[in-house]
């Protein structure tokens, strides 16, 4: 009998639940295509285009370094069950300026069953990147 690809909702929540064990790659691997993007904003400190289940991987370890005491809020996720999916959540970290608290949308394209696009949107990357100080980016 042929395995049933997760849903978009199926996804999602077992990306979120991989978090807490670090994103282990083997794990990961089930939800994340090798042909995923991550394309964060070109002016964050972790701006750029992270690429395959290690890009995954490396933005998160990124973020977690740039941004100390980073915390990811969930609030919502819409999906048409199909291929696409929306998450609504809140974003804090610590930068040499002070801490930030903003608003984050995500989108995610998803393809025989894995996550092949995912575009961040933090409400105010502005703001983030005056308090940050300076630009590192992916590469």
């Amino acid at each position: 009998m042929e395995r049933k690809q997760p849903t978009p909702l199926e996804i999602m929540r077992g990306v979120i639940a991989l978090e807490a064990e670090n994103f282990p790659p083997e794990k990961l691997a089930e939800f994340i295509s090798e042909e995923c993007v991550v394309h964060e904003a070109e002016s964050l400190p972790v701006g750029g285009k992270w690429k395959g289940v290690q890009g995954f991987i490396d933005l998160m370890v990124a973020v977690r370094t740039t941004f100390p005491n980073f915390l990811f809020e969930l609030d919502s996720i819409i999906t048409n069950d199909v291929d696409q999916a929306a998450i609504k959540a809140k974003i804090s970290g610590d930068t040499p300026a002070g801490r930030f608290t903003i608003p984050l949308v995500e989108y995610w394209t998803f393809r025989d069953g894995k996550a092949i696009d995912v575009l961040p949107v933090w409400h105010d990357t502005k703001l983030v990147v005056e308090m940050y100080g300076t630009r590192t980016a992916a590469e």
